[in-house]
């Protein structure tokens, strides 16, 4: 009898261990999903903001282009060159963010 009493304790105490074993990594696994989603928010925030400010910026740097070629060439020729110009950065942005998916997959 005394031995299937200490075999039904150690077993509790095994399960007792198991639980705290169990708690520990979920509470530490917890502590790492609020961080890595504070991070996500933090970074969606910053790019909603900072996207809107980007385009404004890139649209009057694009029109001060146009404005300043309409007085060396024609008006279609300046609108060419500077939707040229847009279309390639615009591309050189997408190959970059392309190459920073990639590394990071």
């Amino acid at each position: 009898m005394k031995a299937i009493s200490q075999f039904v304790v150690h077993v509790f105490d095994l399960i007792e261990a198991e639980g705290v074993a169990l708690r520990s990594a979920v509470r530490s696994e917890a502590q790492r999903a609020r961080e890595t989603s504070a991070d996500v928010a933090t970074g969606f925030a910053l790019l909603l903001t900072s996207v809107p400010v980007l385009l404004a910026g890139f649209g009057l740097l694009a029109a001060g282009m146009m404005w300043w070629l309409e007085t060396i060439v024609s008006r279609p020729l300046a609108a060419g060159i500077t939707g040229a110009v847009a279309l390639v950065l615009g591309g050189a942005l997408l190959f970059t963010f392309r190459q920073i998916a990639r590394r990071r997959t």
